[in-house]
């Protein structure tokens, strides 16, 4: 059995749902509040296993992932479910990033709803197939990102510079006029960037750092010619 905090602030919706799932499955009490600013002081009058926030009608409805990020850092580390979600990827995985444990779309139905609070509470994700695949291709992507990250940190100021300038598919000739430095020079940084990203070609470069979401330090190359 297990306690529920419910956080939505129209009250009729507040109270019918208090009222339909109080008492229902392994759900023993449901207390309520109308926004995530009363999460954490809810808390410390009531016993509660896990929050459940409604994020079509809190005051962040324009954006839930913003709604799930504040029920989140109030909730003290119990498990937090997205309610009312439409049926788009984007918002769910935007959801989950924010710390949502669990969700439940628009479409949803209330023995739908139990079973997803039960299986939060159990420390379990109840979603489509298509959602755990989505889930597991964004993880990837950012391993990849990361491993980006990490690979750019090789390199100097100058090279990041140089880099970025064949980004803006510059040539070596044209790089080098930019500079002031000669060709052989820009050919030189260039296969230390090719040898320290261990990629193949400078498209392959220009990549990493376009998607690497870094900005290379241009004032920092330019003042110290690295």
């Amino acid at each position: 059995m297990f306690d529920l905090l419910l956080c939505v602030e129209s009250r009729i919706y507040r109270d019918g749902l208090q009222a339909a799932l109080t008492g229902i499955g392994e759900i023993r009490s449901v207390d309520t509040c109308a926004c995530a600013d009363q999460i954490e002081a809810s808390l410390l009058s009531a016993s509660c296993d896990l929050v459940l926030i409604d994020v079509t009608t809190s005051p962040g409805a324009t954006d839930p992932a913003q709604s799930v990020t504040s029920a989140y850092r109030a909730a003290g580390g119990r498990p937090v479910i997205a309610l009312g979600l439409v049926e788009s990827d984007d918002e769910v995985l935007s959801c989950v990033e924010a710390g949502a444990a669990a969700f439940v779309t628009k479409n949803d139905s209330i023995e739908d709803l139990v079973r997803v609070i039960a299986a939060a509470a159990r420390g379990e994700l109840l979603c489509p197939p298509r959602v755990v695949r989505l889930m597991q291709e964004r993880l990837a992507l950012l391993a990849v990102r990361q491993g980006r990250s990490t690979d750019l940190d090789k390199l100097s100021g100058r090279e990041h510079h140089i880099l970025d300038l064949v980004q803006q598919r510059m040539s070596n000739k044209q790089i080098a006029r930019t500079l002031g430095l000669e060709v052989s020079t820009i050919k030189n940084h260039m296969h230390n960037i090719i040898v320290k990203l261990c990629v193949k070609n400078r498209a392959e470069a220009a990549a990493m750092l376009g998607g690497s979401g870094r900005i290379p330090d241009l004032a920092y190359a330019a003042a110290t010619g690295h």
